[in-house]
């Protein structure tokens, strides 16, 4: 008897190079895929946080890559609440103390998009919603990235301050369109992999979290189908239609358990990477792990032994792949 619908994953349509950085962004994907490449020495990037809804992951971008007074513009978007200073583009991981510090770190992602971009133009995308919120009082509801109005993240402000609904496919794809092959001009190889969010969102109910889910599905098959450096990758399929059951789901029975992930790990290494990238993926890790690992003893001669051969290890691997991650 079979108790789950298998589906056989075979070769992707995008094949990933490890040795090579890559900026992840959005939610779910890039957290959960992020952290096993670091895990194998993979230089992962997730310099943007957390962030949901597709019309601000496009703003965020194009305000790094495309805007001459990105430091600027950012700064606008900047408001104090409590003590701690937040952006309207971005989740509290870019929260600080005080302005200066929160336009540093702005600052420090914007560099380190550009140069992760400019060694690897390839950049994996996750649609968490298609549910987006706007400030009311900024008195405009357009779409385009360029525009104030939208925000990442509300920081726990009154609602009041903002007017939601549900984007349409067709708005999310006249974003994405526009903006994608912008990024094809300025980097000619540039290849973008979309996912969706397996995580429901079911404060928005189990109908609404539908909709949103199939909002999002398709526009990136309009994107796909249009734009041929544009990829997907069935993360969402993974885990609602092969999996499809509570265990393999967290105790909050919405973000997919260790397990889950693991099996949507395993396979987008077997069907977006080649031999010689699944072959980096099982080296760095198990140097990685070295690298972790805590002996008993750590001051005796065979922990000194280890951890010699260790740095053996990866100054070997470090010298075959110069764009690993460092340690």
């Amino acid at each position: 008897m079979k108790f789950r619908t298998e589906t056989a994953y075979g070769k992707g349509e995008i094949v990933f190079r490890p040795d090579k950085p890559l900026i992840l962004t959005g939610s779910c994907f890039a957290d959960n895929m992020g952290r096993r490449m670091r895990e194998s020495l993979w230089d992962a990037r997730n310099p943007l946080g957390v962030l949901f809804n597709p019309l601000s992951i496009a703003r965020v971008l194009e305000l790094m890559l495309f805007d001459a007074d990105a430091e600027s513009r950012f700064a606008e978007s900047l408001f104090e609440s409590g003590g701690i200073w937040h952006s309207w583009l971005f989740d509290s991981s870019f929260s600080s103390l005080s302005r200066e510090e929160i336009i540093d770190k702005f600052m420090a992602a914007h560099r380190s998009v550009r140069e992760c971009l400019a060694i690897n133009p390839t950049i994996a995308i996750t649609f968490g919603t298609a549910y987006c919120y706007w400030l009311r009082n900024n008195g405009s509801m357009d779409n385009s990235p360029a525009t104030c109005g939208i925000v990442a993240n509300c920081h726990k402000q009154p609602p009041a301050m903002f007017t939601r609904r549900r984007v349409a496919a067709e708005e999310i794809t006249g974003v994405w369109k526009t903006f994608a092959r912008r990024m094809r001009e300025r980097y000619p190889d540039m290849r973008m992999m979309f996912t969706v969010s397996p995580v429901r969102h079911v404060r928005d109910g189990l109908h609404e979290n539908n909709l949103s889910k199939a909002t999002l599905l398709l526009a990136i098959d309009s994107l796909c189908s249009d734009l041929d450096f544009c990829y997907y990758f069935p993360a969402y399929e993974i885990v609602n239609d092969d999996l499809r059951d509570y265990r393999f789901y967290a105790a909050d029975l919405v973000h997919p358990s260790e397990t889950a992930v693991d099996y949507i790990w395993e396979i987008f290494t077997q069907s977006c990477l080649d031999d010689g990238g699944r072959l980096f993926i099982k080296e760095g890790r198990a140097i990685a792990k070295r690298m972790n690992h805590r002996p008993i003893l750590s001051d005796g001669e065979a922990a000194e032994r280890f951890r010699e051969e260790t740095r053996r290890m990866y100054a070997d691997f470090k010298a075959r792949y110069p764009e690993c991650l460092s340690i």
